[in-house]
């Protein structure tokens, strides 16, 4: 469906990608997001105002922050500041502290589920989504 974009910017210690270019939110998404015992569900407008879900199952973590406790700077990349405009794509951490933060808090220490591991981030209109999953799977709401 969608591919990968890998174009990085290291921002304190830390890199971000845009995980799918051709993907970019909208700046009123009107989001909802649910959560239960291993899957978290975002569902969202695109800058076409299509509606999409987004699904991280299963899901070693998630967080939730409000856009005035965030800073640009946390998760940059430079092609999200293009035409003077901030655009907002779904972006994906490597090197995450937060996960490395998970492997070491792990109660088995030979699992080796978080080696597969990404760190997304959806910078929505309010809020700063973060999920910690193997696999975002996208699909368009008909």
């Amino acid at each position: 469906m969608y591919k990968e974009f890998k174009n990085f910017m290291d921002v304190e210690g830390q890199k971000a990608n845009i995980y799918i270019k051709d993907f970019e939110i909208h700046t009123t998404p009107l989001e909802v997001i649910t959560t239960n015992t291993n899957t978290v569900i975002v569902e969202l407008d695109d800058i076409h105002e299509k509606r999409y879900k987004l699904t991280a199952c299963p899901y070693q973590g998630i967080r939730i922050t409000t856009i005035d406790c965030v800073s640009s700077e946390d998760y940059y990349n430079e092609y999200c500041f293009r035409d003077g405009i901030y655009h907002r794509h779904i972006l994906t951490v490597d090197e995450s502290p937060w996960i490395d933060e998970l492997k070491k808090n792990l109660t088995d220490k030979r699992a080796t589920f978080l080696d597969h591991a990404k760190h997304f981030v959806l910078p929505l209109q309010e809020i700063d989504v973060e999920i910690v999953c193997s696999r975002l799977v996208i699909e368009e709401v008909k």
